[in-house]
């Protein structure tokens, strides 16, 4: 919500005249999605937060106003109708009046007629909100005026239509005719189908003339078409998805009818990095099938040309585009996500997709220090509740000497299963020195884990083994984590034997072998795994490695027993007899009379032996 949604604007009085009465009779209820053939006008998306008085929300407010005024012409005065449907009703003439500190509809009419005049422009504070009839006697807004030709007359007449902040449901309730057949439906908002008012026209034939649609915060949402997010926080939204309707408490939800589709190059939010809202977007892009998603920062604009197709950011900070249309999810984990930040006096081609840093723009990674892994970073209400965590990690990745970093969500039972949010550098990564980048790849994903250990088996399990000889090592691996792991690895290699994909819980068993050396000493090897998806594809998210060890004593080799060799010559093996060695070559009942056959060859050969040393003397 703006931090101006709670202010009014002035009320213009005054009785229209019967020729612009007459002018709205015949206006057609346009249906609540249609675009022009060819799409003129401008749109006008800012992030929230603008106030008077405020360098950066001046500027945005005077680009709205130069827009107009291109409209009007020269030498006329620009009109801009002001919309404040999307705050509360007020419940009393007092509070209606109090634009300095009331937050409803009619007080922030008053407010921001107030605001804009001051720039020279006239101001039509359009008197609709979200009740039926009278909130109080005398009371001039209702959501009954949307079907007034009187005040959709007032409404065509402007340069410039301007969506106030609150909840974006109020506008598709009051402005764009919807209707659920299933009451249970209709509780939630939850629309069949939207046919739209004379007002809703009226706005249409603004903008469709080359007029500006602008809006903060819920006027922000409202200018996409289908899907439109109705409110969530980033934990539940990524931990339980999406569901269509609306609803009072913190999960992601979501119009499928959509607003009022003046911006048709992808999903809209607002308050964006400030509030960590990437993992919501991104979850309800995935879900519904959105290629594009856009975040504007809070007194920031992404003012977008309809007719070229292109788009500027200006004001304090920036906007967040985040593309899925490659990346890859089970429902519980994505990666190849493709994250940019255009800072402002940055500008996008929707068409082509090309994105230009504003300054000069840098390749390959800076010189800072690789940024530290928050713990807490999208900024849960469970924790120390911080503010841009999952930006500023890319935005310290980008300008430093490291290629990934990542960070946790909030470790509290309240927020459990924990995800883990990393980023990797690519070759197209481009970043500035006023926080912006281009094409940093992220993945979300629960957080993969594992243990390790190893022991000697087979005979190594003595703890001594000869020199020259293999011990057996057995390596357990264990999955800790949220996710499966494959690319099991020892000492950086692919463990031989290692299962494609180990689900959370399971465990696997690996053998290696290696040759003992003399003495005491101490086998290490580290174990690596990365995460998988529960489809098997890689999340490019490593779990941390692990370092097991194994010690083992090598003794000398034995010596084999020697035999004198005859007249003093050089020792050789003692020739084994008995029954062991026999049972290995067949059995005693076969190798007596071979040896008794061999006693007898021997002996005549010492004979012979004999005969010729007596010859030779």
């Amino acid at each position: 919500m703006s931090a101006v949604s709670h202010r009014g604007r002035r009320i213009r009085v005054g009785l229209l005249t019967a020729s612009l009465t007459a002018g709205l009779a015949g206006f057609a209820a346009a249906p609540a999605t249609a675009l022009p053939t060819v799409p003129s006008g401008t749109v006008v998306a800012i992030g929230g937060a603008i106030s008077p008085g405020e360098p950066y929300s001046t500027a945005i407010v005077q680009r709205i106003v130069d827009l107009a005024q291109a409209h009007a012409g020269a030498g006329n005065t620009p009109k801009i109708a002001v919309f404040t449907t999307a705050s509360e009703v007020a419940t009393n003439a007092a509070e209606a009046a109090d634009w300095q500190n009331e937050d409803n509809a009619t007080a922030n009419g008053l407010y921001y007629a107030n605001w804009f005049q001051a720039f020279g422009v006239d101001v039509y504070p359009v008197p609709i909100d979200v009740n039926a009839g009278e909130d109080y006697p005398g009371d001039p807004y209702s959501a009954d005026n949307a079907l007034d030709p009187s005040v959709a007359a007032e409404i065509a007449s402007s340069d410039a239509v301007y969506f106030g902040g609150g909840d974006q449901i109020n506008y598709v309730r009051a402005l764009m005719g919807c209707t659920a057949a299933d009451p249970a439906d209709a509780a939630i908002f939850l629309f069949d189908t939207c046919s739209g008012t004379p007002a809703m026209a009226a706005i249409r034939s603004v903008v469709d003339s080359g007029g500006v649609s602008a809006g903060t915060s819920a006027g922000l949402t409202i200018q996409q078409g289908s899907d439109m997010i109705t409110g969530g926080d980033p934990y539940p939204a990524w931990r339980d998805g999406a569901v269509p309707g609306w609803f009072e408490d913190d999960r992601l939800a979501y119009s499928p009818t959509g607003g009022f589709g003046f911006f048709s190059e992808g999903m809209l939010d607002s308050h964006f990095a400030r509030r960590d809202r990437q993992p919501r977007i991104v979850k309800l892009a995935l879900e519904r099938q959105h290629t594009l998603a856009f975040g504007v920062e809070e007194k920031t604009a992404l003012v977008v040309d309809r007719a070229t197709r292109t788009g500027e950011v200006i004001g304090e900070l920036g906007v967040s585009l985040l593309d899925v249309g490659a990346a890859s999810t089970d429902g519980t984990n994505a990666a190849g996500v493709v994250y940019s930040y255009l800072s402002s006096g940055s500008t996008i081609d929707f068409a082509s997709g090309e994105m230009t840093l504003a300054g000069t723009p840098h390749n390959g990674p800076g010189t800072a220090a690789p940024p530290a892994a928050p713990t807490d970073i999208w900024g849960s209400y469970e924790c120390d509740y911080g503010t841009f965590g999952t930006l500023h990690l890319a935005q310290g990745l980008v300008t430093s000497t490291a290629s990934t970093a990542f960070g946790d969500s909030c470790d509290t039972p309240v927020e459990s299963p924990r995800f883990r949010t990393t980023y990797h550098r690519t070759a197209a990564t481009t970043w500035n020195d006023d926080g912006g980048f281009t094409n940093l790849e992220m993945s979300i994903t629960r957080i993969p884990s594992f243990t390790a250990s190893a022991r000697l088996i087979g005979a190594a399990a003595s703890g001594s083994l000869p020199v020259g000889s293999e011990a057996d090592i057995e390596v357990t691996v264990t999955n800790t984590g949220g996710t499966p792991l494959g690319g099991i690895s020892i000492n950086g290699a692919a463990a031989a034997g290692a299962p494609a994909s180990l689900a959370p819980n399971a465990s696997a068993v690996l053998t290696i072998r290696r040759t003992v050396a003399a003495g005491p000493q101490t086998f290490t090897v580290e174990v690596g795994a990365t995460a998988l998806d529960t489809n098997g594809a890689e999340l490019r998210v490593a779990a941390a490695p692990q370092t097991v060890s194994a010690q083992i004593t090598g003794t000398p080799a034995p010596q084999q027993p020697t035999t004198p060799a005859p007249n003093g010559g050089s020792a050789t093996p003692a020739t084994q007899h008995g029954n062991a060695t026999l049972a290995r070559t067949g059995g005693p009942e076969f190798g007596w009379p071979l040896a008794i056959a061999g006693l007898l060859l021997a002996g005549a050969a010492g004979a012979l032996a004999g005969t010729r040393r007596l010859a030779r003397r």
